[in-house]
């Protein structure tokens, strides 16, 4: 009965843009470990992504909102979660990754977002630590209430950029590895969500 209530609650609140998910984190992954880095904490982390990943993403597509994600990125109280997740699709593919979920909150509990996503398919089972794709979902709080967002998205079938996208998935794993313990976060009501899921059985492929 607290799960179902708590889960009700969590997605209404996601609906409304409360709290630091959106649908996207929500509904479709399952996350197994969280790391959280605050304010200076994250701003190496935060610096080298949009470096590399995000600003390779932004140009494949010519976006024209850079101001917003310049603004984002340079704010001094942007903070940083890093979500490690499963995922199983509606063809039933199996997936690893991690999830970066950038934050600046706007008013209480209300945040601008950006999510940067990578994962890794499994391929009979097996995870070979090769970063297959990755999502960019770029969400201002004020434009969330209309389920506006844009989504930027690369596959491997792109192998021309593939050494970005897969030096910064390595470095997620090490960092991951590194942090674990120091920048674990977890909150007592986790357990009860549906998007919160222990791994049972962990592939020994799994760079995880």
């Amino acid at each position: 009965m607290l799960s179902m209530i708590l889960n009700t609650v969590e997605t209404l609140k996601c609906k409304k843009g409360i709290g630091i998910f959106r649908k996207w984190n929500r509904e479709d992954i399952k996350i197994f470990h969280t790391n959280f880095y605050k304010n200076r904490d994250a701003k190496t982390y935060m610096e080298q992504m949009k470096d590399t990943v995000i600003e390779t993403m932004l140009q494949f597509v010519g976006y024209q909102n850079i101001e917003f994600v310049d603004n984002f990125f340079n704010n001094p109280k942007t903070e940083l979660f890093t979500f490690f997740h499963t995922r199983v699709d509606e063809k039933n593919r199996k997936f690893e990754g991690t999830t970066l979920s950038f934050i600046l909150e706007i008013s209480k509990n209300r945040f601008d977002k950006i999510d940067l996503i990578f994962e890794d398919i499994a391929v009979d089972s097996i995870f070979d630590g090769e970063v297959n794709q990755v999502r960019l979902y770029i969400s201002p709080l004020i434009e969330y209430g209309s389920n506006s967002y844009e989504l930027l998205y690369w596959d491997s079938s792109d192998r021309k950029s593939l050494d970005i996208f897969q030096t910064a998935y390595l470095d997620n794993i090490i960092f991951f590895k590194r942090d674990k313990t120091s920048r674990y976060f977890n909150l007592w009501h986790h357990k009860f969500l549906n998007n919160f899921q222990k791994r049972e059985i962990v592939p020994k492929t799994s760079s995880f």
